[in-house]
């Protein structure tokens, strides 16, 4: 095959990839390792973008090594080409979202980002994470009662998506019996760039409809003076002029969003893993010590966040490919995390493994994840019940359909046979 063939079928590839072909999302890590063949930067022409996959330089990017803006969904070459897909009469609206979303924390960079994360660290530090312990327990303990009194138990759609949306709602002081209304609205703006005219009204709708929402919050915050320590927090920003109206409810919905969506494929898909892979989930009933640093691990093998997009604030060189400014910078956490350079024999999944904390799905330095020990935190607690509850658990479907984005892939349901239920 010519140098010309090779280039074209690689584009395609990239493109049914990034256009979340069902097919290519379902298992991308073989693809993951021709991208990083050579010199594991490779240009996507019909993006446009540079997608970056090893290890080192993925992590130089996230480093500030080079220099780079967060926010590629309003500026550089793949938001200018969105938007000229777009017809003339959504722009309004488009524009309308997307400035909204300029507010989130993850779009911010410097001083700006610095400010945001500094407010909502207060509610994400080590005492408060670890003091949700039982209360993450209770809602895993509910959720298996329910899903013990389903026709089918789905490990999934039972558990995996609910919880992690029960506890943020704890944690922002939203009543449970909104989380239903919270998690639509979420979705909503998850679909923004699905780019059809319906999913464009309803996340303008739905941001419309959760900034009421939110006001209405904050108002019986603090007209009672009672909340939880995260609200408390953002409370006191917005009052003290720190943080704006618009910039806290924009801090709402991150935190709502960013920390469900990707907590409920570490569950989904680290369940489905350790049911794959047998013989470490039956390492895990033999040394149930191993548990608690089990999520690194499943996180590694199968990212439930797979890539993040940078625009290129400057010309710069990486892996021997020039980056010009304003140019997207794709980086795929994916495929750094099975980096054969760094990760020995990693395409198998190895709970014993010495760096598996080292994965960058909850990206590096200024930007790293805020909620990453929350995650761990429900990984651990319901891997562990599900092991000591349910140690002869057996998937129904070991090859389940995905959904969802390519940068957030998700299996859609794990129906499972639980076994016997041995108790708390």
């Amino acid at each position: 095959m010519s140098a010309t063939a090779t280039a074209r079928v690689r584009d395609e590839e990239i493109t049914a990839f990034f256009s979340a072909d069902p097919a290519t999302i379902a298992w991308p890590y073989p693809m993951y390792e021709r991208w990083r063949s050579g010199s594991g930067v490779v240009r996507w022409e019909s993006g446009p973008a540079t997608v970056v996959t090893r290890y080192r330089d993925v992590k130089d990017v996230m480093a500030g090594r080079y220099p780079i803006i967060q926010n590629a969904y309003r500026f550089g070459e793949l938001a200018e080409g969105t938007i000229a897909r777009l017809p003339l009469d959504q722009h309004d609206t488009f524009f309308k979202v997307l400035d909204f979303e300029s507010l989130f924390m993850s779009r911010q960079d410097a001083e700006s980002h610095a400010r945001l994360r500094r407010i909502s660290a207060r509610g994400f530090t080590a005492r408060r994470i670890a003091q949700l312990r039982d209360s993450v327990q209770a809602h895993v303990d509910d959720l298996i009662e329910e899903m013990k009194a389903a026709p089918v138990a789905d490990v999934k759609q039972h558990l995996a998506n609910k919880l992690p949306v029960r506890v943020i709602v704890d944690m922002l002081g939203v009543p449970q019996s909104d989380r239903e209304l919270i998690w639509e609205w979420s979705e909503a703006v998850g679909r923004l760039f699905s780019l059809d005219e319906r999913s464009l009204h309803e996340a303008d709708e739905a941001i419309d409809a959760f900034r009421e929402y939110v006001g209405r919050t904050v108002t019986r915050f603090r007209q009672t003076g009672e909340g939880p320590e995260l609200a408390a927090a953002l409370l006191a920003s917005a009052d003290d002029e720190v943080l704006t109206e618009d910039e806290l409810v924009a801090m709402y919905l991150l935190i709502l969003f960013g920390g469900s969506e990707t907590t409920t494929n570490l569950l989904g898909n680290g369940f489905l893993a350790l049911q794959r892979n047998r013989d470490q989930w039956d390492l895990l009933r033999e040394r149930p010590e191993l548990v608690s640093g089990a999520s690194d691990e499943l996180i590694r093998y199968d990212s439930p966040h797979h890539y993040l997009p940078r625009v290129a604030a400057g010309d710069f060189e990486i892996g021997g490919v020039p980056v010009r400014e304003g140019q997207t910078v794709v980086v795929v956490m994916g495929a750094a995390n099975r980096d054969e350079t760094v990760f020995a024999d990693p395409d198998r999944l190895d709970l014993t493994r010495a760096n598996k904390n080292e994965h960058l799905s909850f990206a590096f330095g200024a930007h790293y994840c805020l909620g990453a020990a929350l995650a761990r935190l429900e990984g651990d607690v319901v891997f562990s019940t599900l092991l000591r509850r349910f140690p002869d658990a057996r998937l129904l479907d070991e090859d389940p359909a995905y959904a969802g984005s390519a940068m957030l892939r998700a299996v859609q349901s794990l129906p499972t046979d639980l076994g016997e239920d041995r108790g708390r």
